[in-house]
């Protein structure tokens, strides 16, 4: 892949799946993953920094506080948000990620060298040849758009206000969370942009917690999350040419299309964790992806639809990428060489 720096620290898959009895490696497609990325090193000095400062995220567990992690994507990443709108960097963003490339068979890492440190990747465009990402700034958050053949970088929205996920929708057309911290308490709600990408973005909900847009590839549709009172977390879906309010479908966060437009994958509170579940666009058929052990957020599905991709923390605040089969069998472990979140297939 052009235009991105190979990492020697992540060049292996961390365990055989064929040893860990999950899906072998054989049966995951070609295409890339991106995602956030950190060396060892600065996993292992980000784990020590989180560890000596009390007052930091509950890092793997479900955040129970304002949930506005959420919108910027990150704990890290919110705290670097809000530092900046208030002059103040962070230690944090010594350890930032790095938006990078994985290759599923491989193991092999290409960082994304056109992308600053702090990038978090969105939505690949149907034809996997452009990434939407989030890029931080020197106030706030905006989109990008990275052309794999050309490695160029594009910017897509600008501020004010901040605005910190995206995805493809349908005639080109790109939904963003938009996130307005002139207001108080902060506002986030979408807008959407005119055909093939252009400017002016209109607002296509009023907020005020609206965000983690998934743009259906196969319809005018799209899935988000609307927080409510006690940080409950719900998904909607939306048509993006209706004049109506959003279908409530189920209680959950981080939803994920798949390639044909048939399923939505999303992580729902299970007990005190967070589980993987899917359901019809709908909101018919939810059932969980196999039976989760551990904490798992941040589902991506394969371009076939047989594996889905997520993150989870054995020893928080380390987070690695995990993959299973799209009806729960074959759990295996797919990127543990450093930290890796975020994933998008």
């Amino acid at each position: 892949m052009r235009g991105v720096a190979w990492s020697a620290a992540a060049v292996a898959l961390a365990v055989s799946a064929c040893a860990m009895g999950g899906v072998p490696t054989s049966e995951l497609p070609d295409a890339p993953i991106a995602f956030t990325y950190r060396t060892a090193e600065e996993a292992r000095r980000r784990a020590e920094q989180l560890a000596d400062d009390p007052s930091g995220p509950e890092v793997g567990q479900p955040v129970r506080r304002t949930g506005y992690n959420d919108i910027i994507a990150t704990d890290d990443s919110l705290a670097s948000y809000f530092g900046r709108l208030f002059g103040k960097v962070g230690e944090e963003e010594r350890y930032a990620g790095r938006l990078a490339f994985l290759s599923p068979r491989t193991g092999e890492v290409s960082v994304v060298a056109a992308a600053r440190r702090g990038s978090i990747a969105l939505a690949w465009s149907p034809e996997h040849d452009r990434l939407l990402f989030s890029q931080p700034g020197d106030l706030d958050y905006q989109i990008y758009e990275y052309e794999v053949e050309s490695s160029t970088v594009r910017p897509v929205t600008h501020a004010p206000p901040a605005h910190t996920q995206a995805c493809y929708g349908a005639d080109g057309r790109i939904v963003v969370a938009a996130v307005d911290a002139r207001v108080s308490p902060v506002r986030s709600y979408l807008a959407i942009s005119g055909p093939g990408g252009r400017r002016p973005f209109r607002a296509l909900t009023d907020g005020p917690f609206d965000h983690s847009p998934a743009c259906s590839p196969a319809s005018a549709h799209v899935a988000f999350v609307r927080g409510g009172d006690g940080g409950r977390m719900e998904l909607l879906v939306l048509g993006l040419d209706s004049d109506g309010p959003p279908r409530r479908l189920a209680p959950g966060r981080h939803p994920a299309f798949s390639h044909d437009g048939e399923w939505i994958a999303f992580a729902a509170p299970y007990q005190r964790e967070l589980r993987l579940w899917r359901m019809r666009p709908d909101g018919t058929g939810r059932a969980p992806i196999g039976r989760g052990i551990r904490h798992e957020a941040r589902p991506a599905i394969s371009p076939d639809g047989r594996i889905v991709a997520y993150v989870a923390a054995e020893e928080p605040p380390r987070r690695h990428l995990y993959l299973r089969r799209f009806d729960g069998t074959g759990d295996r472990i797919l990127f543990a060489d450093g930290d890796g979140e975020y994933p998008v297939w």
